[in-house]
């Protein structure tokens, strides 16, 4: 059972328990006595640590510590490293067969062996780690896993596990430096630390006890390395006693940020009154000696070194111009800390682990031709937005150093943060973390995870992608979340909250929650802060049924779902549910519902409807109810364990504010009521003729016409001389002024082609309205209202299927299609329209990470070919839109001469251009956000 998919071998284990006697297994509780456990005294801490970490969740989940034996005659279970005296011996007695294990990095195998009589259990490991990885293997083999206290997962009680006498589970990882970076520390992590843990008076201070508790969790996600967290507000980790000597414990390698080099933190230790300016061109001499003191109190310890310059904090190399100056002197950088490396950690300094952050403007540097030395490992990097910028070529691929990433699921920074909910999809985190494996990043893979919580899920996704890069692949990733939340709330619960997470995924795909301000942070100094207000959405709630009510509802739908299953949460489970899964569904729905409330409310004041009193209050409530899960989260959640951790406005930016609302407006009963239909700007002049697009059976699409009251009473509406066929029927909207018509056509009583008039009347106002209706059989992909939408994976041909990738959860669609270079996809689409016409096209917002271009081609029918190139420089206004978005949304112009049956080519010029959806629009001005994939049919 090699490289055994982690997530099931709990249920593997007790299908073992009920199928296989006490005689031909291992039994985790043995009869009549504790369990006893052997381990050498000459093991190193990080074995040590996780042996008494074992301990614990085994009295949590058996009510009794297993004893410590001092032979291995009477252990019931045997630990030892490869390598180490204390464990040689009993390796030999017992002939285990180290092969493969051997030499192995942090590699472990588990396997029940005999000996006489009786089964053992043996755990060893190729290294230190390795051996602590493999005793906590048992944790989980228990029912223990890595989110129990910081998730509060707390485990089932059991009577008995077994295994069978023939069981081996045998891993090692696939990247060998796994880890996260703390980050934006400033509203969760110090305040909850400094009140709930450490209890210190020094501010700023995250000390050894709350480290403590995050090298705990890494051990248990396989995790190996952190860069610790490091903003201005934070006490510095080398300076905080006992917390370097704490990492060492348990094993952790010491890293640190992209403008943290040799150890040392410099927004926080940085003195410039003291140090002078922190510019290797005026100030060498003081920047050497400060990176000497740091590398002469932690070059015994295992670290993973950052080399090169930046400025003190997030910002350019002091001194340097030029391009060509910051070249020349990031080269004497590197040249110069490769000596004071040699002479404070190693001789051999080609053996001391050392990273070039390739962040930002780094990028720029090295490849302005910056001579990096070999055994460097370059750390390439992700746009801040999850969206990886560049990847080793085929000669950097040989390099001895290897390369790693840097990935963000949490940021500070332009276009906008987002620092609050953990939403970037695991769709997403797959498809560019593989692809950095497959051009060889497989040294160091770095998660900004800023505050730990409530990133929880996407971390241990990125780490089991990081351990075990075939447990993940692009067809089941939704198994992975399945088993995940089996794991954590029940086998009978895990369909149904995988869908609830995964419609979290896709809506935040759509839009970040922190995104729906479409506000701005760093945009411009002529701003006050740099922060643009809170403006209305670009969702319409007079285009395709009602963008806005569409997201509103869905919205709705996902919070009450994920409070209807709480009930059905064992009681010991219910904490980690809400933080888990109620907390971010919820927030997140809040955070929406406030916002596009009060976009509703906002325009319906502007024409003085009292409906917009009703869209105010319910603003309001949404962002009561923000309040409200957000101090449930701190307060009273595993009796306040998490006090400080949760912040619903880091920041404090627009977008977290309550919502700028109208004035309450007054009821007019005199006046008849305001009439919009769908798909107008302004709302209906009475006696002025609306024609409605034309109805066609196969994209079988309802019109929906807005009524709003000025008074108390609803409007009263009829269709005067109404057609058998025609369908009109009003829907509730819950709403004390506001009706919804949804104007459709019954087709069983349709026969021809038809072109006819009624008319609406509503409250005495007449609406004269033009129908038609075309019965021909026609295509799938079929005009309505003169466009046509599609997703990109619903193509009609392709040029070959080898190489071609459809990604399930990835993009609007939830199913983006990899189309390799030179590869075509053909639609085939049916107008009734002709003329000119735009082709909106919807990619994934990736970037070429061959550093070269981006391209696809599009024609139609036999059209010159257009070409389209969406590479965007990172912080232009494309870039901001795009990542803002979560979308690249290119528009090409096409002539269409005749109505009719067209085809459509696109190919890919380049490689790693992901389609997602597309849509053909004869009204290349109309006003919408969402590509309207199968939205219409909703309120049918």
């Amino acid at each position: 059972m090699k490289h055994l998919y982690c997530f099931c071998l709990m249920a593997l284990i007790c299908c073992y328990s009920f199928s296989i006697t006490a005689a031909e297994s291992f039994a985790f509780v043995p009869s009549g006595k504790r369990l006893s456990v052997y381990m050498s005294d000459d093991e190193k801490k990080a074995p040590q640590s996780a042996l008494e970490m074992f301990r614990d969740d085994y009295s949590s989940v058996f009510g009794a510590t297993p004893l410590l034996t001092g032979t291995t005659e009477s252990a019931d279970v045997l630990i030892g490293t490869l390598g180490h005296a204390g464990c040689e011996q009993w390796i030999k007695s017992l002939s285990i067969v180290t092969e493969g294990l051997k030499g192995e990095w942090e590699a472990f195998r588990i396997q029940v062996v005999k000996r006489g009589d009786r089964n053992l259990l043996v755990v060893l490991g190729s290294d230190e780690r390795g051996t602590a990885y493999g005793i906590l293997e048992l944790s989980r083999m228990i029912g223990v896993y890595p989110w129990s206290w910081w998730a509060d997962v707390t485990p089932n009680k059991k009577e008995q596990i077994f295994l069978p006498s023939t069981y081996v589970n045998e891993q090692k990882p696939s990247v060998q430096y796994r880890g996260i970076f703390i980050n934006d520390e400033d509203w969760g992590l110090v305040p909850w630390s400094h009140s709930k843990i450490e209890q210190t008076s020094v501010k700023g201070e995250i000390g050894a006890k709350t480290y403590e508790r995050i090298f705990q969790l890494l051990l248990r996600l396989r995790a190996n390395i952190i860069w610790p967290a490091m903003h201005e507000c934070t006490k510095p980790f080398y300076t905080v006693a006992g917390n370097k000597e704490m990492a060492d414990k348990y094993g952790i390698v010491i890293g640190t940020s992209h403008c943290e080099q040799l150890m040392r933190n410099n927004a926080g230790e940085w003195d410039k009154s003291k140090y002078g300016d922190y510019n290797y061109l005026t100030n060498k001499e003081r920047v050497q000696a400060y990176w000497k003191e740091r590398l002469q109190e932690v070059g015994s310890y295992q670290n993973f070194y950052t080399v090169g310059m930046r400025g003190v904090h997030d910002g350019k190399m002091e001194g340097a111009k030029t391009l060509d100056e910051q070249t020349a002197l990031t080269t004497e950088v590197l040249n110069d800390q490769r000596k004071l490396l040699a002479t404070y950690v190693s001789p051999t300094v080609t053996s001391v682990p050392q990273a070039i952050i390739l962040y930002k403007e780094v990028l720029d540097v090295y490849n302005n031709e910056l001579k990096v030395p070999d055994d460097v490992t370059l750390v390439w990097c992700d746009d801040n937005y999850g969206y990886i910028t560049r990847l080793s070529n085929e000669e950097e691929q040989k390099r001895k150093g290897g390369a790693g990433v840097y990935y963000h699921i949490s940021y500070w920074g332009r276009p906008h943060d987002y620092l609050w909910l953990c939403s970037t999809s695991p769709a997403q985190i797959y498809t560019e973390m593989k692809r950095a494996w497959d051009h060889g990043s497989r040294k160091l893979w770095i998660l900004n995870v800023g505050d730990i919580k409530p990133a929880e899920y996407e971390t241990e996704f990125f780490m089991d992608m990081a351990w075990n890069i075939d447990a993940v692949n692009s067809q089941k990733l939704n198994e992975h979340l399945q088993a995940w939340t089996s794991r954590e709330f029940g086998e009978e619960l895990k369909e149904s909250l995988s869908r609830l997470k995964q419609e979290y995924y896709r809506l935040a795909t759509i839009r970040k929650p922190e995104f729906m301000g479409w506000s701005r942070v760093e945009e411009h100094a002529a701003i006050k802060g740099g922060k643009t207000p809170v403006r209305d959405t670009e969702f319409n709630p007079f285009m395709f049924g009602d963008e806005v009510q569409r997201r509103i509802d869905e919205y709705t739908r996902l919070s009450e779902k994920v409070h209807a299953l709480a009930k059905e949460i064992s009681p010991q489970r219910r904490d980690a549910y809400f933080q888990l899964m109620e907390y971010p569904i919820c927030a997140s729905a809040a955070m929406n519902h406030k916002l596009l409330y009060a976009q509703k409310a906002r325009l319906l004041a502007r024409f003085g409807l009292p409906e917009a009193n009703e869209y105010t209050r319910l603003s309001n409530e949404a962002y009561e109810e923000l309040l409200e899960l957000t101090r449930h989260y701190n307060k009273e959640i595993a009796d306040g364990k998490w006090d400080g951790i949760m912040d619903m406005h880091p920041r404090n930016l627009p977008v977290y504010a309550k919502s700028l609302l109208p004035g309450s407006i007054s009821l007019r009963e005199e006046k008849p009521a305001l009439v919009w239909f769908e798909g107008d700007s302004l709302p209906a002049k009475p006696s002025s003729t609306i024609t409605l697009p034309t109805f066609m059976k196969e994209c079988n699409r309802n019109r929906v016409v807005s009524l709003y009251s000025y008074g108390i009473k609803k409007a009263s509406w009829q269709i005067e001389v109404k057609p058998l066929w025609l369908s009109v029927k009003e829907i509730s909207m819950g709403k004390t002024h506001e009706q919804r018509l949804l104007i459709g056509i019954d087709w069983t009583r349709v026969k021809g082609n038809i072109s006819t008039s009624c008319t609406l009347i509503v409250d005495g106002q007449r609406f004269p309205i033009r129908i038609s209706i075309l019965v021909k059989k026609r295509l799938i992909k079929a005009e309505y209202d003169g466009w046509i939408a599609w997703n990109a994976a619903d193509y009609d041909k392709a040029s070959s299927l080898k190489g071609l990738l459809c990604t399930p959860g990835l993009g609007y669609s939830q199913k983006s299609i990899s189309l390799p270079k030179g590869e075509t996809l053909t639609y085939r689409v049916e107008t009734v329209s002709r003329g000119e016409c735009c082709m909106r096209v919807g990619l994934i917002p990736n970037h070429p990470v061959n550093g070269d271009s981006l391209r696809y081609q599009i024609a139609v029918d036999d059209e010159q070919p257009q070409i389209v190139s969406y590479k965007t420089v990172g912080r232009s206004e494309a870039w901001k839109v795009n990542v803002l978005r979560n979308l690249s949304l290119n528009v090409t112009s096409h002539h269409f001469s005749a109505p009719g049956k067209h085809t459509i080519r696109i190919k890919a010029l380049d490689s790693g251009v992901i389609l997602d959806q597309m849509m053909l629009d004869f009204k290349p001005q109309r006003a919408f956000y969402e590509i309207p994939v199968d939205v219409i049919n909703d309120n049918n």
